[in-house]
């Protein structure tokens, strides 16, 4: 799985035939962000799935607890039987307690890993439109200066052909 540090220090060839970066290099490194990210987010989804079943998993512990209690313990008095539902419960809510946190954190990662991801693709990907750019405005001024070019020599070229015309003219 690729880490932000691997996205930070991703270098790409470039090519020999043009300026800038070997496309086929770039589409791939950001096919692997992509996955990753699709990867994060199912772990997410993942990670929530498990939640609710360890919710239901202690809800059902809740009450088999309590009917363990009931059934295998002769009726106590009333003190002690408050005092063992009461631990139960303290016990119960903390496995919930730390179950939350543990999912929170997760979760939490999981979108802090998602959005770094997903921000240094928005990067890559402004940093190659920009380069593009530059590259188009620099082709439109060199089309600019190759159709000044070809205006220059087609002047050159009538004003010869005149300056010839002209001296058959005076030669017959």
């Amino acid at each position: 799985m690729l880490t932000p540090a691997d996205i930070d220090k991703k270098e790409f060839g470039t090519t020999r035939i043009k300026e800038g970066y070997d496309q086929l290099e770039v589409d791939n490194f950001l096919d692997a962000v992509a996955a990753d990210y699709r990867s994060a987010l199912a772990r997410v989804a993942e990670l929530e799935a498990s939640v609710v079943r360890l919710r239901s998993d202690l809800a059902t512990a809740q009450r088999a607890s309590t009917d363990a209690v009931t059934s295998v313990i002769p009726v106590p008095p009333a003190a002690s039987a408050e005092r063992i539902l009461a631990a139960a419960q303290r016990t119960a809510d903390q496995v919930e307690a730390e179950a939350n946190t543990e999912a929170g954190r997760l979760r939490a990662a999981a979108r802090a890993d998602a959005e770094s991801i997903k921000q240094t693709a928005e990067a890559e990907r402004q940093t190659i439109l920009n380069r593009l750019e530059s590259e188009r405005a620099e082709l439109a001024e060199k089309i600019e200066m190759l159709k000044a070019r070809r205006a220059n020599y087609r002047a050159w070229l009538r004003a010869a052909l005149s300056n010839i015309d002209e001296e058959e003219a005076n030669d017959a």
